[in-house]
């Protein structure tokens, strides 16, 4: 993100790059916006014109209300009409080309996040993220919206004003002119102050956003062990910063109106006291005055809107600080130009001396070195942090390493496309999520586009058939937010049928049948014996009994190859595995 001066530009540059593709509605916008303000400005000189015509009425001779006077009236109740329709058109118009830009905005910092790298988003709470798409936008949009409605309507009844104003009075305009700039040092003051202030509030809104999200998520345990003035406590301190941070937002922007408010009302002191001289020295008259004084009424509103706008600005501004932070984050992990799509993959895997350590410093491999070939089922086990579901990411290349190789089908999986090297993977992860749409959409997203027989010979071959047809709806019951409808058995066999859909050489198992009974994952292990015959085979688990049957186990310990063998040459060594398997039956 850019610091100094150019930072303080993002709004400038959001306007830029994803208002400016809907300007045909903000030119809709400000033609309106411009007929507004001529009828604005034309209540002043007509108003002055009704007085004068009344004053004439005044005389002695006057008989009859002339024509013309009746004329002025009707043209001031025309110039009202228009005032309104074109107020209704270029609300309209505008508000349709923020919301659209809205979008735009909103869909690059998701396209952002969703194609960057994994490390980014598992790094930051999800509850920031999801400030920035809610709070931030509601600033953006917020700001927008001021900015189109009433700067171009502002600045035009304003400029149209002071002519009319220079025409009955110049002397009288000349006061306004000198007295209102003084109250904008202080305004654009406070609104820098209000851009400051603003991103701290809308920082500290995503960590409330997390809070909320991850008690609710946790209510189990936080009801199992009685955890509720805990969360309330940490909720309460949540609730009373944001109120904090919010408040010095609101104080500042309520100073603005003040200080419009005493400079307008020295500005109106002014005007009473030289016109009371003028009119009786003379040289003015009291039509030029109604007549200023009507263009003032008309001008004021626009000047407070126009004063506000800065603060407004500056806190769309901190917005769209934040949202360039997403936007112009650069992937470290992205396809090299000379990458290759990986087609037709056998799906042998090799780790070549790899070396690993996470964002945080933590090194999860020391020089890992082992090979899978297709058709062969390979175990991973060891204690936690032994670097288990790191040779996964990897695989994936969710991240890179440090040093070494890591191979697929004798090339480094940096030479192949990240989407096609993903294509040739099917991953079952121990949490099994799911997405908030029916089980058959869950099965299929393994392979868009496959058909409902597909569907359903996966669903089978993961033990998962007989449930689904029992559920309300079948294949077209909902999941739900995380599948939080289906037990967690249920949810893991959905995710095994999705992943053998996808018909992929290299399957990654971590810990798939952890949530499943005896029977179930008895059932489950016979069908992927079957579907792994002629691909590679990646399974991790804690629960040494699934891995028995394992073509290889091994071991790691601190982010190496500690031993490796079948389960029986393993026990025979009477190393780490031994000791594991000890444990657990213990």
């Amino acid at each position: 993100m850019a610091n100094g001066p150019e930072r303080s530009h993002s709004l400038f540059r959001l306007i830029k790059e994803r208002f400016r593709p809907h300007l045909k509605w903000f030119a809709v916008g400000t033609a309106c916006a411009a007929v507004t303000a001529i009828a604005a400005a034309s209540y002043g000189y007509l108003l002055k014109l009704v007085v004068e015509g009344l004053e004439d009425l005044a005389g002695p001779e006057s008989v009859t209300v002339p024509s013309s006077l009746w004329w002025l009236i009707g043209i001031i109740g025309f110039a009202a009409a228009i005032r309104s329709l074109s107020l209704y058109g270029m609300t309209l118009a505008n508000n349709t080309g923020v919301q659209r830009a809205i979008v735009d905005i909103q869909a690059d910092q998701f396209n952002s996040l969703t194609e960057g790298d994994f490390a980014r988003l598992s790094a930051d709470r999800s509850g920031g993220f999801v400030s920035r798409f809610i709070n931030d936008v509601n600033a953006l949009r917020d700001a927008g919206l001021r900015l189109a409605n009433n700067l171009t309507k502002g600045v035009l009844t304003v400029i149209g004003v002071l002519i009319t104003m220079f025409i009955m009075d110049w002397k009288l305009t000349l006061i306004l002119i000198l007295v209102y700039p003084i109250a904008f040092g202080p305004v654009i003051s406070l609104g820098n102050r209000v851009r400051k202030r603003s991103k701290q509030a809308q920082k500290q809104i995503g960590e409330v956003a997390s809070l909320l999200s991850e008690s609710f998520q946790s209510a189990r345990v936080v009801k199992a062990y009685g955890l509720e003035e805990y969360q309330k406590g940490r909720a309460k301190r949540g609730f009373v910063e944001r109120s904090r941070l919010f408040l010095k937002v609101l104080t500042d922007r309520a100073a603005v109106d003040p200080i419009l408010e005493i400079t307008g009302g020295l500005a109106l002191v002014g005007i009473l006291a030289l016109t009371a001289w003028r009119i009786a020295d003379g040289d003015t008259s009291l039509g030029n005055f109604v007549g200023v004084i009507g263009a003032v009424a008309v001008a004021a509103p626009e000047v407070r809107a126009l004063g506000t706008l800065n603060a407004v600005a500056q806190e769309g501004g901190a917005a769209a600080d934040r949202v360039f932070e997403i936007i112009d984050a650069e992937p470290q992990i992205k396809d090299r130009s000379d990458a290759r799509t990986l087609e037709n993959a056998r799906g042998s895997v090799e780790f070549q001396d790899v070396h690993f350590a996470y964002p945080d410093g933590s090194q999860a491999l020391k020089g890992l070195s082992f090979s899978a070939n297709p058709g062969e089922t390979v175990a991973l086990v060891g204690p936690s942090g032994a670097g288990k579901s790191t040779v996964f990411n990897l695989l994936l290349r969710l991240y890179e390493p440090a040093s070494g190789s890591v191979m697929v089908d004798g090339s480094d999986v940096r030479a192949y496309t990240g989407a096609s090297l993903r294509r040739s993977t099917a991953l079952v992860a121990q949490e099994a999520l799911l997405f908030d749409d029916t089980v058959a959409a869950n099965i299929a997203l393994g392979r868009m586009g496959a058909s409902r027989e597909e569907i359903k010979d996966a669903a089978r071959a993961a033990s998962a058939h007989e449930f689904i047809l029992g559920l309300p709806g079948g294949y077209e019951a909902p999941c739900g937010e995380m599948g939080r409808n289906l037990s967690g058995g249920q949810r893991q066999r959905i995710s095994l049928a999705r992943a053998i859909i996808r018909q992929a050489p290299i399957l990654l198992l971590d810990e798939a049948t952890s949530a499943l009974d005896a029977e179930s994952e008895a059932k489950v292990q016979a069908a992927l014996s079957e579907y792994a015959k002629d691909r590679t085979t990646l399974v991790i688990a804690h629960r040494l009994s699934t891995v028995r049957s394992a073509d290889r186990i091994i071991v790691l310990d601190d982010g190496k190859v500690a031993e490796e063998g079948t389960h029986q040459e393993l026990l025979r060594q009477g190393g780490l595995y031994k000791q594991l398997v000890e444990l657990q039956l213990s």
